[in-house]
This record gives structure tokens, sequence and C-alpha cells, in this order.
């Protein structure tokens, strides 16, 4: 079945010359060429597996009751699309939902999909993407005879999925190949106020160029930006909040919304209420906040998961963050009392390189984590 037009829903009510529609409370943007109308607000569905069905339940039903009408999840999430399918089946013709897989070929794309519309409860998947298509070689994979692209074309042609997307970190020569490919209608981008995988410059005004819709994920930097210990205010020399972070990604005209990853209901609504109340930065308001966030340095970890899971039983993750703690911040007593209460030291790394093969942003975790035990440990 065909999804509606969301807007539908409810009044339309303003317009503005970011491209910006306001429904109800929440601020709406066209996605690019896929012409949905999506809250400037998505749900990031990489969280979702460290709760309860019950947890998820309530969170997702949270949000959509806020306004955010996109959820985005991924194949390789865990149980996400099963916790989305099994909370929001119900409320399926008020949301758009975005999932993704890592299938190369033709046949194993054909069946992620079908095992997506299983988890999620639904005849019919609104965009579908290819999960972090980075190398040159995937990619040429993909397009080409056999290719994971054509289950998707011929999905879509069979009205089992609505448009077409991919998701990339860090290799612009892929994203400027999807970009102007004409046959991606979104594409989803790590961009927050660190900007380490730099797509400000060319990968943002090419995809509006192209209208293709651009999907901010890690808005937060993993919640490295939104996530600080609560004695941090008081001896850190600067705290960026969620909602400035928020403002900061949206403040880019070319970007459509930012899907910030959620699993705790405070965290539905204080990122619901930056799209309510969503006033747009000044340049020299974006410059202030950039000088200010250059104290984190770019060599840590974003807590965005993607090295888990680790074949020692290594929570990375939480491990490198109170590292941050320790070496940004100072907060070295917090951060000792922390890593005490981990149950998998990091010194039960093996460096088999997996971690570091997957991380997104390059880091070099074995060592990170040799480094974390020694200060941490001691």
């Amino acid at each position: 079945m065909a999804r509606k037009d969301l807007s539908s829903v409810s009044l339309l009510r303003t317009h503005n010359s970011f491209g910006v529609w306001e429904i109800g409370t929440m601020m709406m943007r066209r996605l690019g060429k896929t012409g949905l109308k999506v809250s400037v607000i998505g749900f990031g569905g990489i969280k979702l597996p460290l709760i309860s069905k019950e947890e998820a339940k309530k969170i997702l039903n949270r949000a959509l009751d806020l306004g955010i009408n996109f959820f985005d999840t991924a194949r390789n999430y865990g149980d996400s699309e099963e916790k989305i399918g099994l909370a929001l089946s119900d409320r399926r013709d008020e949301f758009y939902i975005s999932t993704k897989s890592m299938a190369l070929t033709a046949e194993d794309m054909a069946k992620e999909i079908e095992r997506s519309l299983k988890n999620l409860r639904t005849d019919y998947i609104d965009l579908y993407m290819c999960h972090n298509l980075r190398y040159p070689k995937d990619y040429d994979k993909v397009m080409g005879p056999g290719g994971a692209m054509e289950a998707l074309l011929k999905a879509k042609d069979e009205g089992v999925i609505g448009h077409i997307g991919f998701s990339c970190h860090r290799f612009h020569e892929t994203m400027e190949r999807g970009i102007k490919s004409g046959i991606f209608e979104a594409i989803m981008v790590a961009y927050n106020i660190l900007n380490d995988e730099l797509v400000d410059k060319s990968i943002l005004p090419m995809a509006k160029e192209h209208d293709v819709g651009v999907i901010v994920m890690k808005p937060l930097g993993g919640g490295a930006l939104a996530a600080p210990p609560p004695e941090l205010g008081a001896r850190a020399k600067i705290v960026v909040t969620a909602e400035q972070a928020l403002k900061f990604v949206l403040a880019n005209d070319a970007v459509s919304l930012a899907i910030p990853g959620m699993m705790r209901l405070w965290e539905v609504e204080e990122n619901a209420r930056v799209g309510e109340t969503l006033q747009f930065m000044t340049d020299e308001e974006k410059r202030r906040l950039r000088d200010a966030v250059k104290a984190l340095g770019s060599e840590f970890c974003r807590g965005c998961g993607y090295c888990q899971p680790c074949p020692q039983g290594i929570r990375i993750p939480i491990i490198l963050r109170q590292l941050t703690y320790y070496k940004v911040y100072g907060l070295v007593d917090w951060a000792k009392g922390r890593y005490r209460m981990v149950e998998v030291k990091a010194d039960n790394c093996l460096e088999c390189g997996q971690c570091r093969e997957k991380c997104p942003y390059g880091l070099d975790v074995p060592k990170m984590l040799r480094e974390a035990h020694k200060l941490l440990s001691s």
C-alpha cells in the first residue's frame, strides 16, 4: 500500500525560506525528491536494543504523540526493527519508516527487505537504504549486474518500498557518486558541530543541488555532545547542550532532518521540543559554538556502537567515554570510578582489529583501550 502524505493529517500552518513547514507544533521539511514531509527531528532507532520492549513501546509512542513522524532503523540494529513493529504497527498510517541493509547482492537484499517487512509488521517501507555504503568496490557491486540495487528497484516497482537511499561515512567519493547517480533519493551522513567528516563544504550543497534529501545521523556526536556527567557543568570549560547541537545541524538548509538515537523518555521529550521551538542560529552563533567544542579534539569515541559486539565482551563505547572524561574534562575520579564498575576491562582486548575496521571515524580502538586501562586502573 502507498503511504499517504502525512501533512494531510494536520493543518498546514506556515512555510518559510528554509523550506520548513509547521504542522501542529512540530516543524516539518521536505525530504528532497522523495517529497515526504518529515519532522525536523526524527527518531534514531540504533539504541532500541538496549531497552526492553515495554520501554521501547512507551518512548516510540511518545515520540509519535509529540509530532515525530520519521523513524529510522536498520537490519543490523539488533531487535530495533522488531521493537518498532511491535510498538507502532497499529499506528502505521501516522509515520514514515526508514530501514537499512548492508547487503551487496540482489539475492541478499531481497531477503533483507522481506525480513524488514516481517519485523516491522508492515507491507510497505517508505525509505529503504543501502547501509554504510563506503568503499568504491562495494558501491560498484551494489550498482552493478546482480547487485543490491536490482532488488531495491524491483521492490520499488512492486510498491513494497517507496524510495531508495544510502548512508555513508567519510568516503566523499562514494557520497558524490550516489548523489549524482539520479537513483538515490536520500542520503544519510554524520554531521554535527564537530564536523569531523567534513560534509558541509561540498557534500551537503551537492545534495541540495540534486534535490537528494539529507538525513543527519550522529547530530549529537554519538551522545558526546549531549551526555556529560553531572559534575561536568561545574568543572569543564564548555558544556554543549543537545538543543544547541541539534539547532546547529538544522540551521543548514540542505538538511531535511536529524535523527538522534534515543532510548529514554526525557531524551524524546527534550529533542522533540527542539523541533517545536526551532530558532535558527546566526553565523556568529555557529562560529562561537564551533570554537567552544574545539576543546574536545577529534580523537575521541562518539559512542555510535558500530564497533560492537566485541569478541571478548568489552563494552568499548562505555570504556572510551570514561577515557574522554579523564583526558578532556579532567574528571579523573569520576572516570576511574565508572571504570571500576565495568565488568570486562579493556586489558582483555586481544587486538583482533575488528573494532578498528568497523569504526566509521577511523579510530585506533585497540590503542585507545590500552591507554584507557593504563589511565583508569591506576
